[in-house]
């Protein structure tokens, strides 16, 4: 009953394309009118985006055509057919082997010379997978039943399921990458696809020719000008005369990406599959990045008005990825910040980094005004691409400016209040949301803790805790974006002072739009803000794409400050909600929101621009 499938679909392919022809033939009319509507009917499986991706043809409005000059798309029969082509194509790789497709036109203004295009599909019924079977030849030294069930759960196309050439593909790579994991470097895959036409679904055969088992060979580095060859040898993961793994080769690429001193980084096996010889040698080729690199930028948001930055690196200190950076910004909440940083990756082992980091700034916050010279040693570890953690000691000497009449100060004479602190920080990160600048799917967690004073020498003892969840969902057009976030100070002293720049603020921005940065919780006499030993926020956020790269957004953010340490009022919330635009940018999104206080007497609209999402 099964016949083979490739040689069906083929055939079966030259058929379809037959028939459009002479389906489309009507419609060579409205040669060089301008497209201004493309629309699909029929596609039950796929949204236009995905059938648009595949077409030569666009569809502009007028902002495309007198914002961002893209030029119209002109009717071409020959373009038409041949768009209906790939969508047929298109189909019959997902499975859809029995597809029908026509073009059509409609809504001709000859005044205009414009001309709307339909496709309309039939997909018909698809080509599921009834059984999958891996077939490995002259049996190597590994647990085939083992091999196959891990394969199994790895395969994209599952039985029940749509057959789709690309799922194939992959399922094939994934066969080849496990062989070439156990040192079968030569390893390679064949298939055959029968197809029941009666049944409608598909038998796929995977047969694995692992070939012999291979070793690593001599090792060549390329491309390399202030790195030493030496030190870049210490980064691979493998010794000549090992049994070749792939994946050993992926390790030593990222072993030396993760040092973040070069651009290109290649770890290429020389094999010769006709000779199949062994040991393979492995050549690495690099492109390191430049030895001084530079980049500046200016900005300007609601918050801290104009904003620039300087940032310069030197690479490739003592030959090796030492590299010192040079940091300079000001804005209106930060009038300057100079920084110097020496960063040793691979402190103790390769995932571990040291950095020193003295540095001199000023911050003028709604509710303090302190100036810092501080030293922050940090040691950074990278478990994973995902997950990062850092414990750093910390010193720094304090000059707050002191509002007069604040009875915080225990020197109120003084307009300048001095102390020094120093202690441990630890923070770990948890991300793995996509896209890195505007993320639509993951979860990302931040979680911190300070320990100020104590055992260090300090004016002040105290800890303080705080946890950051965020969580994006895709569900369609839409995301939905969700963040938490909880904190706790505790001071043992027993004036239970806690220093201005280490308080809870809430509002602004990043925080509760419906009040300005600082603005909730705890004020001074003067109005100023006194910030608090505990915060709550929760934010919740739905964003659609609306024309070109521009975003509507709506949100609900609500939240507070409190004096006293680890106490929580949920009934003393405050809420907000509002509506925003965001502008697409390599960097990020430029990002404009509206905020309004729910349930408050003193509602006032609060405005705010700025780069990157709230959360």
């Amino acid at each position: 009953m099964y016949s083979n499938t490739f040689k069906f679909i083929r055939s079966s392919r030259i058929v379809f394309f037959i028939l459009f022809m002479l389906i489309a033939l009507p419609f060579f009319a409205q040669e060089g009118f301008e497209v201004n509507n493309i629309k699909f009917e029929g596609n039950k499986t796929f949204k236009k985006s995905d059938l648009m991706a595949q077409i030569s043809m666009h569809q502009t409005n007028l902002f495309q055509r007198v914002v961002q000059k893209k030029e119209p798309t002109f009717y071409n029969s020959e373009f038409i057919l041949k768009d209906l082509e790939r969508i047929i194509r298109f189909y019959q790789s997902e499975g859809f082997i029995y597809v029908q497709a026509s073009v059509d036109t409609f809504n001709t203004d000859k005044k205009k010379s414009e001309v709307s295009v339909v496709f309309r599909i039939a997909e018909g019924k698809p080509i599921l997978v009834d059984t999958i079977e891996l077939n490995v030849q002259y049996k190597p030294n590994v647990n085939e039943d083992s091999l196959v069930r891990q394969l199994s759960k790895k395969f994209v196309l599952k039985e029940d399921k749509r057959f789709n050439d690309l799922g194939l593909n992959k399922d094939i790579v994934e066969i080849n990458n496990a062989f070439q994991n156990k040192g079968y470097a030569y390893a390679m895959t064949h298939f055959e696809v029968q197809v029941d036409t009666a049944l409608k679904n598909a038998k796929v055969e995977y047969y694995a020719i692992p070939g012999p088992i291979s070793t690593f060979g001599e090792t060549s580095v390329r491309g390399n000008s202030f790195t030493s060859e030496s030190f870049i040898r210490k980064q691979l993961a493998y010794k000549k005369g090992e049994t070749y793994q792939a994946l050993k080769l992926d390790k030593t690429r990222r072993s030396l990406y993760d040092l973040q001193t070069f651009k290109i980084i290649s770890a290429i096996p020389m094999k010769d599959i006709n000779r199949m010889e062994d040991p393979i040698p492995v050549e690495i080729l690099i492109e390191e990045m430049p030895r001084i690199s530079s980049e500046f930028g200016v900005g300007y948001g609601t918050e801290d008005k104009f904003r620039a930055f300087a940032d310069l690196t030197y690479r490739g200190l003592f030959r090796r990825a030492s590299r010192v950076n040079f940091y300079l910004k000001h804005s209106a909440l930060e009038p300057y910040h100079i920084s110097l940083k020496l960063i040793q990756p691979q402190f103790l082992d390769k995932k571990t980094s040291l950095t020193i980091n003295p540095y001199f700034r000023r911050q003028i916050e709604p509710g303090f005004d302190t100036q810092t010279l501080g030293l922050n040693i940090p040691v950074n570890r990278k478990f994973s691409e995902q997950f990062n953690a850092s414990l750093s000691y910390y010193f720094e000497n304090v000059t707050q400016r002191v509002e007069a009449g604040d009875y915080e100060i225990p020197d109120r004479e003084s307009n300048k209040y001095l102390y020094n602190k120093s202690g441990l920080m630890a923070s770990a990160s948890l991300a793995n949301g996509l896209p890195r600048f505007s993320p639509e799917t993951g979860l990302a967690v931040y979680f911190g803790f300070k320990y100020n004073g104590y055992i260090f020498s300090s004016d002040f003892n105290y800890t303080k805790m705080w946890l950051d969840m965020r969580k994006y969902t895709k569900i369609g057009d839409y995301v939905l974006s969700f963040r938490g976030m909880i904190g706790g100070i505790y001071s043992s002293d027993s004036a239970q002072f806690i220093p201005v720049e280490d308080r809870f603020y809430s509002g602004g921005t990043n925080s509760i739009r419906g009040w300005g940065r600082s603005q909730l919780g705890p004020k001074r006499e003067t109005g100023t803000p006194m910030g608090g030993k505990s915060v709550v926020e929760m934010n919740v956020e739905i964003r659609r794409p609306l024309l070109w790269k521009i975003d509507g957004a709506v949100f609900v953010d609500a939240g507070n400050i409190w004096s006293k340490p680890w106490h929580y009022r949920f009934n003393e919330l405050a809420y907000a909600a509002g509506v925003g635009l965001r502008y697409d940018t390599p960097i990020g999104p430029i990002r404009f929101d509206l905020g309004v206080p729910l349930w408050n007497d003193k509602k006032r609209v609060q405005m705010f621009l700025s780069i990157g999402q709230a959360f």
